[in-house]
């Protein structure tokens, strides 16, 4: 579960300026953002919550739970225009909705389990985005859901070195 929950984290990272070949991409600009999340977790199986219960806070924060978690990326205005369908060949995505302000995405089956997450993504404007996950995983009697929300900000238009 916890690669689950660390790929359903990253797949937002990727997600939120990616589009399918034939679908309209968000209407972003390319550079460094901030982006900020927080994630919550049911239906874990016992051990795994006595594990998250016993966590420091700042255990938690780390991880982006219950507490906002923030990092920094750099979208390349060559990944603006790059498919989704492309991505993770362990995932099989569908578009839901596709315009300049909006990307819906289902997933099923993605890297382990029985699990499904649908990623909405809005751009308020070329400079703000907002996100939500909600993601299922039924496997071996579990029944777990993780559920995370994502704000991202444009800084600027150069990425430092390190992040090229």
């Amino acid at each position: 579960m916890r690669k689950s929950i660390l790929v359903a984290s990253s797949l937002v990272i990727c997600v939120a300026v990616l589009f399918a070949v034939d679908e309209q991409r968000l209407n972003v600009k390319p550079g460094l953002w901030q982006v900020e999340y927080t994630v919550k977790y049911s239906g874990l199986p016992p051990q795994m919550q006595a594990m998250l219960d016993h966590m420091t806070a700042q255990q938690k924060a780390a991880m982006g739970i219950a507490a906002p978690k923030a990092y920094k990326m750099c979208l390349k205005e060559k990944d603006l225009n790059k498919g989704w369908t492309q991505g993770d060949d362990n995932c099989r995505w569908k578009v839901v909705k596709s315009t300049s302000s909006d990307l819906d995405l289902h997933s099923t089956a993605c890297r382990a389990g029985d699990a499904e997450v649908d990623l909405k993504f809005h751009a308020v404007d070329s400079e703000h985005v907002r996100a939500t996950l909600h993601g299922t995983q039924t496997e071996n009697g579990m029944n777990a859901t993780l559920d995370g929300n994502y704000t991202g900000t444009w800084v600027n238009s150069s990425c430092p070195a390190d992040m090229k």
